[in-house]
Protein backbone atom coordinates (compact mmCIF):
# COMPACT_ATOMS: atom_id res chain seq x y z
CA UNK A 1 0.00 0.00 0.00
CA UNK A 2 0.96 3.90 -0.89
CA UNK A 3 3.30 5.03 2.41
CA UNK A 4 2.40 8.65 3.32
CA UNK A 5 4.68 11.45 3.80
CA UNK A 6 4.27 13.34 7.39
CA UNK A 7 4.97 16.33 5.80
CA UNK A 8 2.26 15.99 3.36
CA UNK A 9 -0.56 14.55 5.70
CA UNK A 10 -2.71 16.63 7.91
CA UNK A 11 -5.32 14.91 10.40
CA UNK A 12 -9.01 17.18 10.00
CA UNK A 13 -10.78 16.83 13.37
CA UNK A 14 -14.47 17.75 12.23
CA UNK A 15 -16.96 19.03 15.11
CA UNK A 16 -15.86 17.50 18.07
CA UNK A 17 -17.84 19.93 19.97
CA UNK A 18 -19.31 19.88 23.54
CA UNK A 19 -23.09 19.94 21.65
CA UNK A 20 -22.78 16.44 20.45
CA UNK A 21 -22.03 15.40 23.71
CA UNK A 22 -24.15 17.25 25.98
CA UNK A 23 -28.05 18.18 26.72
CA UNK A 24 -29.33 18.90 22.59
CA UNK A 25 -29.37 15.37 21.37
CA UNK A 26 -31.04 12.22 22.41
CA UNK A 27 -27.99 9.64 21.47
CA UNK A 28 -24.70 10.84 22.30
CA UNK A 29 -21.66 9.34 20.08
CA UNK A 30 -19.76 6.09 20.76
CA UNK A 31 -17.24 6.20 24.06
CA UNK A 32 -15.16 5.12 22.25
CA UNK A 33 -14.74 8.18 19.62
CA UNK A 34 -13.03 10.56 21.42
CA UNK A 35 -10.01 8.06 22.48
CA UNK A 36 -9.68 7.03 19.12
CA UNK A 37 -9.25 10.66 17.85
CA UNK A 38 -7.42 11.75 20.47
CA UNK A 39 -4.70 8.53 20.01
CA UNK A 40 -4.37 9.64 16.25
CA UNK A 41 -4.14 13.25 17.09
CA UNK A 42 -0.83 11.93 19.60
CA UNK A 43 0.59 9.10 16.77
CA UNK A 44 0.56 12.09 13.95
CA UNK A 45 1.76 14.72 16.03
CA UNK A 46 4.64 12.01 16.62
CA UNK A 47 5.14 11.62 13.11
CA UNK A 48 4.94 15.70 12.32
CA UNK A 49 1.78 15.99 10.63
CA UNK A 50 -0.50 18.68 10.64
CA UNK A 51 -3.42 18.53 12.93
CA UNK A 52 -6.38 20.95 11.89
CA UNK A 53 -9.27 21.50 13.99
CA UNK A 54 -12.26 21.86 12.07
CA UNK A 55 -15.19 24.16 14.14
CA UNK A 56 -18.50 24.66 13.49
CA UNK A 57 -20.36 27.65 14.14
CA UNK A 58 -24.07 28.44 12.94
CA UNK A 59 -25.44 31.37 11.27
CA UNK A 60 -28.69 30.15 12.70
CA UNK A 61 -29.92 32.34 15.22
CA UNK A 62 -33.33 29.61 15.74
CA UNK A 63 -30.44 27.11 16.38
CA UNK A 64 -29.40 25.56 19.99
CA UNK A 65 -26.35 23.96 18.55
CA UNK A 66 -23.25 25.73 17.69
CA UNK A 67 -23.49 29.23 18.62
CA UNK A 68 -20.52 31.40 18.15
CA UNK A 69 -19.58 31.82 22.47
CA UNK A 70 -21.35 29.18 24.02
CA UNK A 71 -19.78 25.78 25.57
CA UNK A 72 -21.39 23.72 23.22
CA UNK A 73 -19.64 25.04 20.60
CA UNK A 74 -16.46 24.27 21.75
CA UNK A 75 -13.98 21.63 21.19
CA UNK A 76 -13.99 19.34 23.32
CA UNK A 77 -11.29 19.34 26.29
CA UNK A 78 -10.00 16.09 25.96
CA UNK A 79 -8.78 17.35 22.31
CA UNK A 80 -7.97 20.10 22.58
CA UNK A 81 -6.03 22.74 19.93
CA UNK A 82 -2.29 23.22 20.22
CA UNK A 83 -1.11 26.32 19.51
CA UNK A 84 0.52 24.79 16.57
CA UNK A 85 -2.44 23.17 15.39
CA UNK A 86 -4.67 25.28 12.70
CA UNK A 87 -8.66 25.65 13.55
CA UNK A 88 -11.12 26.44 10.63
CA UNK A 89 -14.20 28.01 11.34
CA UNK A 90 -17.02 26.63 8.85
CA UNK A 91 -20.90 27.58 8.37
CA UNK A 92 -22.03 25.24 6.34
CA UNK A 93 -21.24 20.84 6.33
CA UNK A 94 -18.25 21.37 4.48
CA UNK A 95 -15.14 22.70 5.62
CA UNK A 96 -13.76 24.19 2.05
CA UNK A 97 -16.91 26.08 2.09
CA UNK A 98 -15.74 29.91 2.09
CA UNK A 99 -12.78 29.15 4.87
CA UNK A 100 -9.15 29.07 4.80
CA UNK A 101 -8.98 25.64 4.67
CA UNK A 102 -7.62 25.06 1.49
CA UNK A 103 -5.78 28.00 1.55
CA UNK A 104 -3.88 27.11 4.81
CA UNK A 105 -3.52 23.23 3.30
CA UNK A 106 -1.96 24.63 -0.24
CA UNK A 107 0.51 26.31 2.00
CA UNK A 108 1.38 23.71 3.85
CA UNK A 109 2.35 21.08 1.24
CA UNK A 110 -0.48 19.08 2.73
CA UNK A 111 -1.29 16.40 -0.06
CA UNK A 112 -2.77 13.60 2.25
CA UNK A 113 -6.08 14.27 4.47
CA UNK A 114 -6.95 12.05 7.42
CA UNK A 115 -10.80 12.55 7.79
CA UNK A 116 -12.20 11.59 11.90
CA UNK A 117 -15.06 13.23 13.52
CA UNK A 118 -18.47 14.04 13.69
CA UNK A 119 -21.04 13.40 11.32
CA UNK A 120 -19.79 10.63 9.44
CA UNK A 121 -22.80 10.92 7.02
CA UNK A 122 -22.90 14.77 7.14
CA UNK A 123 -20.37 17.11 7.66
CA UNK A 124 -17.06 14.32 7.61
CA UNK A 125 -18.92 13.24 4.37
CA UNK A 126 -19.19 16.85 2.64
CA UNK A 127 -15.74 17.77 3.61
CA UNK A 128 -14.36 14.10 1.96
CA UNK A 129 -16.21 15.06 -1.08
CA UNK A 130 -14.84 18.08 -1.37
CA UNK A 131 -11.40 17.21 -0.82
CA UNK A 132 -11.57 14.99 -3.52
CA UNK A 133 -13.06 17.45 -5.67
CA UNK A 134 -9.87 19.59 -4.72
CA UNK A 135 -7.60 16.83 -5.78
CA UNK A 136 -6.53 15.55 -2.22
CA UNK A 137 -5.72 12.04 -1.65
CA UNK A 138 -8.36 11.12 1.88
CA UNK A 139 -7.88 8.36 4.37
CA UNK A 140 -11.35 7.66 6.34
CA UNK A 141 -11.15 6.63 9.37
CA UNK A 142 -14.42 4.75 10.33
CA UNK A 143 -13.27 4.29 14.44
CA UNK A 144 -12.38 8.12 14.23
CA UNK A 145 -15.79 9.18 12.85
CA UNK A 146 -19.40 8.53 13.99
CA UNK A 147 -23.13 9.38 13.78
CA UNK A 148 -26.37 8.38 15.26
CA UNK A 149 -29.18 6.39 14.44
CA UNK A 150 -31.69 7.62 11.56
CA UNK A 151 -35.24 7.08 10.49
CA UNK A 152 -35.41 6.32 6.92
CA UNK A 153 -37.92 7.72 4.61
CA UNK A 154 -40.35 5.11 4.82
CA UNK A 155 -40.14 5.43 9.50
CA UNK A 156 -37.82 2.33 9.59
CA UNK A 157 -35.13 2.64 11.87
CA UNK A 158 -31.90 2.51 10.83
CA UNK A 159 -28.92 2.08 13.39
CA UNK A 160 -25.77 4.12 13.59
CA UNK A 161 -23.70 1.19 12.91
CA UNK A 162 -25.34 0.36 9.57
CA UNK A 163 -25.11 4.25 8.06
CA UNK A 164 -21.38 3.84 9.28
CA UNK A 165 -21.12 0.61 7.16
CA UNK A 166 -22.81 2.26 4.32
CA UNK A 167 -21.20 5.97 4.32
CA UNK A 168 -17.36 3.18 4.02
CA UNK A 169 -18.83 1.22 0.95
CA UNK A 170 -19.89 4.91 -0.81
CA UNK A 171 -16.62 6.38 -0.11
CA UNK A 172 -14.75 3.81 -0.98
CA UNK A 173 -15.92 4.14 -4.40
CA UNK A 174 -14.02 6.81 -5.44
CA UNK A 175 -14.18 9.65 -2.47
CA UNK A 176 -11.53 8.08 0.13
CA UNK A 177 -9.56 4.86 1.18
CA UNK A 178 -11.55 3.86 4.60
CA UNK A 179 -9.64 2.33 7.34
CA UNK A 180 -9.50 1.57 10.52
CA UNK A 181 -6.87 3.80 12.65
CA UNK A 182 -4.62 1.05 13.44
CA UNK A 183 -4.91 -0.01 9.48
CA UNK A 184 -3.86 4.29 9.30
CA UNK A 185 -0.98 4.33 11.39
CA UNK A 186 0.69 1.75 9.00
CA UNK A 187 0.90 3.92 6.28
CA UNK A 188 3.47 5.46 7.64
Amino acid sequence: MFKLIPEKTALLVIDVQWDFWKYKLPQVPPPTLLSNIKDLIQFCRTKNAKVVYVKHITHNKNSDFFQEGTEGAEIMEEIKPMPEDHIVIKHTPGAFFNSDLDGYLRESGIENLVITGMQTDHCCDTTTREAHALGYRNYFIMDGTATFDMIGKDGEWIPREEVQRVEAAILSNGFATCLTKEEFKKLF
